[in-house]
């Protein structure tokens, strides 16, 4: 799969160039997410206002740049790449580190409802290059300039699952562009699950950190107000599906089909890792298993910060 560089030593306005493929699928992708907003005119008016107040200016001209491109409103574009805070009830995932003799691996499934496959075949892979930390990768889509997945070579890995807590949401960057701003920005694994665990968030999730030393990773079990960490606890291996485990949460029933699998998926994952530790191409394996992956899941991937080795799959 083709990379687009995104140089971050340019100007904020000049760092996406799209093709005109790439601009014709975000523009059928853009369709989608808007097919699932409710109240769409009330969420655009107020789109301006709420990046004024929460989004570092760059990531405004990047967006300002790529509405340019895709000849729409940048209030639109930037919608498009909250869409987790907007309507998490649309994700799942199952992701899973594991210790090895090279360094932790981390995988994962991006389970995300859409029509046509258009996420999946409309996959695309971001390198970023002049960040103050260094270079990172993002496994994403046309238009959109956060991160649900990503790595940083030699630093870590980055993955968001969705999670309810009932707690309202608040006014905070959102987590797609918080994640971009740690792989940026942060120096070290500590450094990053500091920040992740500390920063003002608008709505819920689970996200998996993984390093480049044996032991490093955890899972961040985050609502906009709390945050809790939960560990390897010494088996090597750590899961995260669509549950609290740490948090003291009652999620109550199940909203739709992705939180009904959600222990059953923990259970399968952690039943699979009981093994001896996976090669990439065995974490592969695990992630389709028919137990684990969704007629949903859109991405498959695995990162190694150790080393920097980054492979992804289309399901």
């Amino acid at each position: 799969m083709e990379e687009l560089i995104v140089d971050l030593q340019r100007p904020p306005g000049e760092r996406w160039s799209l093709s005109p493929a790439r601009i014709e699928q975000a523009r059928r992708l853009f369709e989608v997410y808007f097919g699932g907003m409710e109240s769409i005119d009330g969420l655009v008016d107020m789109a301006q206002d709420l990046a004024e107040a929460v989004l570092p200016e760059d990531y405004r001209l990047e967006i300002d740049s790529l509405a340019r491109q895709l000849d729409e409103p940048p209030a639109r574009v930037l919608l498009c790449n909250a869409y987790y805070d907007l309507l998490k009830s649309r994700f799942g995932c199952t992701a899973f580190a594991v210790d090895t003799e090279q360094g932790p691996l981390h995988a994962r499934n991006l389970d995300w409802w859409t029509e046509n496959r258009l996420l999946a075949d409309n996959t695309l892979v971001a390198r970023f290059v002049g960040a103050p930390a260094g270079e990172f990768v993002t496994v994403g889509w046309p238009g959109f300039v956060g991160a649900f997945s990503g790595m940083a070579p030699g630093r870590f890995a980055i993955t968001l699952n969705a999670v309810f807590s009932g707690e309202p949401t608040q006014l905070a960057t959102p987590v797609v562009f918080l994640i971009r701003s740690v792989l940026e920005e942060a120096t070290t694994w500590a450094e990053a699950v500091e920040r992740l665990s500390r920063a003002p968030t608008p709505s819920d999730c689970l996200l998996l950190v993984t390093g480049a030393s044996a032991g490093e990773m955890v899972v961040i079990e985050r609502t906009p107000t709390r945050h809790a960490l939960r560990g390897p606890e010494g088996t090597g291996a750590l899961c995260a599906t669509n549950d609290y485990l740490t948090m003291d949460y009652e999620t109550g029933e199940p909203k739709n089909e992705l939180e009904a699998s959600s222990c059953s998926r923990y259970d399968r994952i952690t039943q699979l890792l009981s093994a001896a530790p996976p090669t990439p191409e065995e974490c592969f394996s695990h992630l389709t298993d028919p137990e684990i992956v969704m007629d949903i899941t859109v991405q498959q991937m695995v990162f190694r910060p150790s080393d920097g080795m980054c492979r992804w799959r289309i399901p």
